[in-house]
């Protein structure tokens, strides 16, 4: 062969190797995005699982609280829609199905019991026996999934580690699939069974009262604002006009942002893009200077709610409060610098939506007969009488019951209607060290 034509083969080997090396590297990159793709897939379900057992759990918890049909059909209905959205993530999972009968039955049940609660006139002992041996399942199955969510946060790969299955001939599941396999260990002695955020929606498509009244101009709105905040009128930019339920103007000071409502002229709400670093007020300090604030601003008359802590930040809720009545509606949130104790963010929307004059408050059973209503199960802390809103935007006068949980010690808030004594509402109370939450 010419010397020339084996350089000529040498080169086509050479293309052809080069050819196929990198069609090896696209299929080998496109095989690890194809897993990469399958594995955010995984971890999304299993996210999504982990999230709709928190929810059902919050459910079951509210469930031991209830004492009406008409509530516990409410929460039946929750419990139902979130039953089926577990099941579905639980389904997406590469695990073997055939060894999670114990969790699907636990989730095909659970809606089906309080479904069952829900046409009863009445509870007993062990009705809420059985809510209460349902929500101890909910939370061991929810502290898995959670637990396999930290493995994933510290590395581990869902759609890594396959092996073969053992009751599918043929077939490749999941490593997780054992874990899920030792989880369903919790159902072997599972029994056999025949103001803040729900109403936003509702409370602010309201018309407010406040655009009835005077209209200030851009300039009177930026007076208001200074002299809110204590700065010269001459340093707040004009930022821009808001156009909503409540017309506002809106101004730039340093980090902030803060609107004014051009009619009635109202401090709407106060935005702010400062880091807040090293906490040097206390909460209690941070709580009466918040306080302080709402007067200087012209909001009389708050009453503080609960408050939490979020990047040291306190964050404060008011409600307005008349005659020993507290009006949840009438909502206003102050957040607190712990850095330096001034007001850091103010939101008074929820506030200036729904203040109005109410018609006086009546209550046709008294604080010991509406006592009588609450669950056996639960020990009374506190009672005071609320106007709460609710889903289609209007209002209950109610009695607020604070119960503790005899069976958990879990702490509850209980609204029953003032004249009818039905339960309106139930929120659990959250307790951690950056303050009380409800939910």
């Amino acid at each position: 062969m010419k010397k020339r034509s084996i350089i000529r083969a040498m080169s086509f080997s050479a293309c052809f190797i080069l050819v196929i090396s990198a069609y090896a590297i696209k299929g080998n990159i496109e095989s690890n995005h194809y897993k990469s793709r399958l594995e955010a897939v995984y971890q999304q379900n299993l996210n999504e699982l982990a999230g709709t057992l928190d929810e059902i759990q919050t459910s079951l918890t509210k469930s031991e609280y209830a004492s009406s049909g008409n509530m516990m059909n409410s929460l039946s209905s929750d419990l139902y829609s979130q039953c089926l959205a577990a099941k579905s993530s639980l389904a997406a999972l590469p695990v073997d199905q055939l060894n999670l009968t114990g969790a699907y039955k636990f989730l095909s049940q659970t809606g089906d019991y309080a479904r069952y609660l829900s046409q009863k006139d009445e509870l007993t002992d062990e009705d809420y026996d059985n809510l209460h041996a349902l929500l101890e399942y909910a939370q061991k199955y929810r502290d898995f999934a959670n637990s396999m969510l930290e493995r994933c946060a510290n590395g581990a790969k869902i759609s890594e580690n396959q092996i073969s299955s053992a009751s599918v001939a043929n077939t490749k599941i999941s490593a997780f699939s054992l874990d899920f396999n030792t989880a369903e260990e919790a159902f072997e002695n599972y029994p056999t069974l025949l103001y803040d955020g729900p109403y936003a929606d509702a409370v602010l498509d309201k018309k407010p009262e406040i655009n009835s009244e005077k209209e200030y101009s851009r300039d009177e709105c930026r007076k208001i604002a200074a002299d809110i905040i204590g700065a010269d009128a001459g340093a707040l930019l004009y930022h821009s006009d808001e156009d909503g339920n409540i017309p506002a103007c809106t101004f730039s000071y340093k980090y902030m942002t803060i609107a004014v409502s051009k009619h009635g002229g109202r401090l709407l709400y106060i935005i702010n893009d400062e880091t807040v670093k090293t906490p040097n007020v206390t909460e209690e300090n941070a709580v009466n200077n918040a306080k302080e604030f709402l007067k200087k601003a012209g909001y009389e008359n708050m009453t503080q709610s609960y408050y939490a802590v979020y990047d040291n930040i306190c964050v404060i809720n008011f409600a307005y409060c008349a005659d020993s009545v507290v009006y949840y509606s009438d909502l206003i949130k102050v957040g607190v610098s712990l850095e330096t104790g001034r007001v850091y963010s103010f939101e008074a929307i929820g506030y200036l939506t729904n203040h109005t004059k109410r018609a006086a408050f009546e209550e046709a059973l008294d604080e010991e007969t509406l006592a009588g209503m609450l669950p056996s199960s639960v020990t009374v802390a506190g009672t005071q009488l609320c106007v709460i809103p609710k889903e289609n935007g209007k209002e209950a006068q109610c009695r607020e019951f604070h119960c503790i949980s005899k069976r958990t010690g879990d702490e509850a808030l209980i609204y029953l209607n003032a004249k009818t004594g039905a339960q309106e509402d139930i929120l659990i109370l959250l307790y951690s060290d950056d303050g009380v939450l409800t939910k």
